[in-house]
């Protein structure tokens, strides 16, 4: 693994990340989420420097498992699409489910929206990752 093309891939995830997550989130569906804090008070929390540190770790695990699993998913954009695309079912959709299924207040429009969100930010970061480390 070359160090500096792993650290510079990771950056330009997290970057991509980091902006991804705050376009979604932070402006298009603010409004959603205003609208649950509204009727549950005290529910949500909102921690910036967690959610962008939390951005950081995943993208420098992302490019290391993008890294690790090229010969496995294909080398190139396409291992990426793919191994990003898995990780998201495993990770944040899957957390949605559970979320979904264990409180009132999240709705299924919003638990669509979010996974369809979580799916193709995973696979657009897996596509910079992979474009970005290319092996020599």
């Amino acid at each position: 693994m070359n160090a500096g093309r792993f650290v510079g891939a990771s950056v330009a995830v997290f970057i991509v990340r980091t902006l991804l997550n705050f376009l979604f989130y932070g402006v298009a569906m603010r409004g959603q989420y205003e609208a649950i804090a509204a009727a549950h008070p005290g529910l949500l929390r909102q921690v910036t420097p967690a959610f962008i540190t939390i951005d950081l770790v995943v993208a420098f695990l992302l490019t290391y498992l993008l890294i690790k699993t090229a010969a496995v998913f294909g080398p190139g954009i396409k291992g990426g699409v793919v191994l990003s695309i898995l990780l998201a079912i495993l990770g944040p959709v899957a957390y949605l489910l559970y979320n979904f299924f264990g409180v009132t207040y999240y709705p299924v429009d919003l638990l669509t929206i979010e996974s369809v969100y979580q799916i193709a930010a995973y696979a657009i970061q897996g596509a910079v990752a992979a474009a970005i480390y290319k092996p020599a």
